[in-house]
Formats: structure tokens, C-alpha cells, sequence
């Protein structure tokens, strides 16, 4: 046989010639699957961030307007106690030989501007005197360690609850390293909903039966103090303790209303799409959705319609199946 040299490789005759053809093509493969690889946990978050850029750049945990719900603060202004929020921004590399980082953080007022353009809302600045950016710079000190934090205070008792504000914070300066294109900002928001805040709850159960002219027989509690949140400026979800029981503890129901210059109307109750389909997936089924059967407005925007109240009812099946009626009051504080 005659030996020879094809495509850089030598052959030393066509019996042998697999033997040093599948090594190599192992090893292309091989080289060409960890560039896949590579190139798929650079853009597996395509749609969030461009990892297109392989040098080191920073950014800020749960930042972008995907993570704005996540972002939301809810504040209870019955207190003076100061929210604190933790600011992490991340070094992204590959090399964990970097040293320090330092990255400066600060508020962009312009992001407010542009959030509302484009997505047709109202948000405005946070006063002045409502938060506090403990340290404007962040640390990342290097090596094994990508990334350092701060804290950003928020004092509640200096927020409207009515109005919707928002306080992006965002990376003014990486400290010498790239930024994303869309992980820069924090949307730290409230949602101003002239319903929202202090309640107080009171929550009857009958088991065995839908009748609520007799006394209730199984749980009753009264003068609970709880925290209504916002879903949007016009709807809060209601805290049902029957329902938090089994579906988890942001299970409720929604309170829809209209708000004209703030006179309220057009009350109407349904379940929240996600403890719905909590029941439905445990094998409850819902006999009589909630009804809003009760309710009175007192006061105005000024007394933050303190005293209003409102009065749920709603019977259910469990999964065995059995009949669960409830009823939920809730008095505004």
C-alpha cells in the first residue's frame, strides 16, 4: 500500500485509515459541540440580555422591565418603619482572575419618562426626602466572588399611597466594564391605588353547607389586621385565609372598581387567575364564585376613604368533595 497525506492527515493505508479518522472526528465534534454550548449559555436569556459581547460587563440583579412586577414595593404608611431594599450588581466574566470592580449607582429619573411613554402610565419621581442610597458605589471584589451589594432605604410614611411612583436605579459608571443593554435599572415601584393599605378582616367558615343564616360552625376569626396590596391603580387583591390555606399565601380575590376624580363605583369581585387555577388543579370546584355582597364607601381621597367596607361570600367544594362557605368582611383603616 502506499502511504499519503490527505487534508493534513496521514494515512497509512485505507485498512488503518478509520482508525485515525474517527479520533479526529471525535474530537471536531467534540470542539464543535462545547462551542454550541457555549454560544447556547451566552443567549439562553436572549430576549433579556446580549451576551453577544464576550467582554466582561456588569449589571444589577433583578433589573430590566421583565423583572418590574417583581420590583414592586408595597407600602404600609400606618408605619414609619423603613423599608430596605438590597442593590447586587453582578460582574459577568468568564475570568475569575478579575480584581476589584467598583460600580456607581444613582436614580435616573429619565427611565420614568420613558416607562410611561411606552407603556401609557403615570408614574412619578420619588420625593426627595422618601429614600436614601446607603452607598451610591458597589464593591465587587474579585476573584471567586463576582459580586457586592448595597442597600437602598425607602421611608414609607413619606409616600401617598394614591399615587403611583417609581425610583429606578440605575449603573451610572461601571468602573471600567461594559453594560448590558437591558439590565442597567431597577424599576423599584408603587402602585397608587386610593383602596390600597391598612384593613382590618374579620372571616367566617360553615363546612357542610351553604347556609349562612346559622351560626358558622368551623373557623372565626375577627379584627385581623392585614395589608391590602394593589394589582393595578383601579383593583387590590383581597387576602382569603380558606383559600391562602390550600392554594398558598398570595391567594385572593380581586376587588374591581372605577375611580372618577375620586368618587369610587362599579365594585365587582372575582377569583384571581392564579389561585383559580390553584383550586382547580387541587380538585376544588367553585359553586358559587365570589359576590360582593356588601359594601359602603366612606370618606374621600383626603381621609384615604378610611372606614369603608367590604363583604365577600363564596362557597366552594373541596376535593373530597365537601362544601365550604365563607365569607370575609374587610373594614378599611
Amino acid at each position: 500500500m502506499v502511504d499519503a497525506v490527505v487534508a493534513g492527515e496521514l494515512i497509512i493505508n485505507k485498512k488503518n485509515s478509520m482508525k485515525y479518522y474517527i479520533p479526529k472526528l471525535k474530537i471536531v465534534f467534540a470542539a464543535a459541540f462545547l462551542m454550541l454550548i457555549g454560544f447556547s449559555c451566552v443567549k439562553s436569556r436572549s430576549g433579556f440580555t446580549d451576551f453577544s459581547e464576550v467582554s466582561d460587563f456588569v449589571i444589577l440583579t433583578g433589573s430590566g422591565t421583565g423583572n418590574f412586577k417583581a420590583s414592586n414595593i408595597l407600602v404600609n404608611t400606618s408605619s414609619p418603619d423603613t423599608i430596605k431594599l438590597t442593590a447586587t450588581a453582578n460582574l459577568a466574566s468568564a475570568n475569575s482572575n478579575n480584581g476589584p470592580v467598583t460600580v456607581t449607582i444613582g436614580v435616573d429619573n429619565s427611565a420614568i419618562t420613558a416607562y410611561n411613554t411606552a407603556n401609557g402610565t403615570n408614574f412619578q419621581p420619588f420625593p426627595a426626602n422618601a429614600f436614601k442610597i446607603v452607598n451610591n458605589s458597589i464593591t465587587i471584589p474579585g476573584g471567586q466572588q463576582h459580586y457586592g451589594t448595597t442597600t437602598v432605604w425607602v421611608f414609607q410614611n413619606k409616600l401617598d399611597p394614591t399615587i403611583s411612583y417609581m425610583l429606578p436605579v440605575s449603573i451610572t459608571d461601571g468602573g471600567g466594564k461594559k453594560l448590558s443593554s437591558n439590565q442597567n435599572t431597577i424599576y423599584y415601584n408603587v402602585i397608587g391605588n386610593p383602596l390600597a393599605g391598612n384593613y382590618n378582616q374579620n372571616f367566617y367558615r360553615w363546612n357542610g353547607t351553604s347556609d349562612t343564616t346559622t351560626p358558622p360552625n368551623s373557623t372565626v376569626f375577627t379584627n385581623q389586621p392585614v395589608v391590602i396590596a394593589p394589582i393595578t391603580a383601579t383593583s387590590i387583591l383581597l387576602p382569603e385565609s380558606y383559600l391562602q390555606t390550600f392554594v398558598g399565601s398570595t391567594a385572593g380575590i380581586t376587588l374591581s372598581f372605577t375611580n372618577t376624580a375620586g368618587v369610587l363605583s362599579n365594585f365587582s369581585v372575582s377569583l384571581d387567575p392564579t389561585t383559580a387555577a390553584g383550586l382547580a388543579s387541587g380538585g376544588f370546584t367553585v359553586v358559587t364564585p365570589p359576590k360582593l355582597v356588601g359594601y359602603q364607601i366612606v370618606g374621600n381621597a383626603a381621609t384615604h376613604y378610611a372606614g369603608s367596607t367590604f363583604r365577600v361570600f363564596m362557597v366552594l367544594l373541596n376535593s373530597t368533595p365537601a362544601t365550604r362557605t365563607v365569607i370575609d368582611d374587610f373594614i378599611k383603616q
